[in-house]
């Protein structure tokens, strides 16, 4: 029964990493390949839990948490540039002005 469950998520992932690589290549805006990217560092995620629980191994956690914490990190940046509003800048020189 584990073997099949193995096979059935290994399978779902290969799924997810087609889908996801054709929407990185046939995107129709630069956010959709950026939010593809996203979801492609969440599939590699995923893929070595299903390794960390096949092999029994818990050697590659490091790896995992240094990963997750730069994807959690490169997304929100790129929400933050994204993001509708004024820029930093624009910020900081109403706060001047502001102040004279």
């Amino acid at each position: 029964m584990t073997q099949i469950l193995i096979w059935l998520a290994a399978g779902m992932i290969a799924a997810a990493v087609g889908l996801t690589l054709w929407r990185l290549t046939r995107g129709p805006s630069t956010l959709d390949r950026i939010v593809s990217a996203d979801v492609l560092v969440s599939i590699v995620l995923m893929t070595i839990c299903l390794v960390m629980v096949v092999t029994k191994d818990s050697s590659s956690l490091p790896i995992l948490l240094v990963l997750a914490m730069v994807a959690f990190t490169g997304g929100v940046s790129v929400a933050r540039m994204l993001a509708p509003g004024a820029s930093d800048r624009q910020r900081y020189r109403r706060d001047e002005e502001d102040a004279q």
